[in-house]
Order: C-alpha cells, then structure tokens, then sequence
C-alpha cells in the first residue's frame, strides 16, 4: 500500500512524460508517433518502480526522442520549447528520486518536498543564464569571438561550485541536514 503523497509523486511521473511524449509529436516536424507510443508503453512501469533503471531508460529516451523530432533551435519559440522539455525531464527525474528516498507505504515529509523543491529550482535557476545566453546568441547571431560564450559558461559553473561548497561543512557533512 502506498500512501497518497507517493501516489502523487508517481502520477505526476506519469503525467509529465505522457505529456512530453504528446509534446514531442505535436510540436516536432519530425516527431513520431511510433517513438511517442513506446515512451507512453514503457511510463507505467516506471510509475509502478521508479526505482528501477527503467527510470533511467524512460528519461534517455525522452531526450532522444526530442532530439530526433527537432532540429537545432533557431528561435525564442524553439529554446523555450526545448527549456520545457529539460524542466519536464527534471521533474521526472526528481519525482522518482525522491519517491524511491522513502518506503512506498511512508508518507512523504513536508520537510523533504520543500529541500526537493528548492534542489529542483537551484538547477533551473543556474540553466536560465546559460539557456538565455544559448537563446540570444542564435536569434541574433552577434559577430565576434565566441570565448566570451565559453567564458560566461565557465563562471556559471564557478557559481555552481561556490554554491555547492557553501552547502558542505568542512567535515563533509550538509549544512542543511
């Protein structure tokens, strides 16, 4: 028996990659049905295990198939799709972390949605500068070195290190534990 915080968690799992894979083909030229199919296929199994490396699998394929059905962004549209797409696979893969951090039957702490939510939104907030960034240099194709690109990535990866050294005591230990 599992309780209804789990059950939420996996339906949500459920949810969000049905939705993908129908985004995937309503939105990409080149979106198939056949791989959309397969992914809806293969989602309750993860629903019922996401613990399993069918989880894994669903996230990969997903990616995939969004790869396969879109061509290279080349417009504010098209980032933003495709930013959709990396917050749903986020999401995925966040609701089976964290559904598989406790017995299915344990009710999920409130404590541990809100340290997920903001772990979740740590990540979305560190990709926005380097999604808008990705999405202003192909809509308006500046001249110039593309160092500055590489440079302006290697101080948000700085930024995330930083972040996460603040978050680890000397011991090694969380801080937030």
């Amino acid at each position: 028996m599992r309780s209804p915080s789990q059950n939420v968690l996996r339906a949500l799992i459920g949810g969000v990659s049905v939705g993908l894979a129908l985004l995937t083909v309503l939105v990409g030229p080149l979106g198939s049905i056949a791989a959309a199919f397969v992914l809806i296929v293969l989602t309750p199994f993860v629903v019922i295990d996401p613990a399993s490396r069918l989880t894994a699998l669903l996230i990969a394929l997903h990616g995939v198939h969004w790869l396969m059905s879109n061509s290279v962004p080349d417009g504010w549209r098209d980032w933003a799709l495709t930013f959709l797409v990396a917050v749903g696979l986020l999401t995925i893969h966040l609701a089976a972390a964290l559904s598989t951090a406790l017995p299915a039957a344990a009710p999920v702490p409130r404590a541990s949605v809100r340290r997920w939510l903001r772990r979740g939104a740590a990540v979305i907030g560190l990709s926005v500068p380097v999604w808008a960034l990705l999405a202003s240099q192909t809509v308006s194709r500046p001249e110039g070195d593309p160092v500055v690109t590489f440079a302006a990535l290697a101080a948000l990866a700085a930024l995330g290190l930083a972040l996460w050294l603040s978050l680890v005591e000397p011991s090694g230990q969380r801080k937030d534990r």
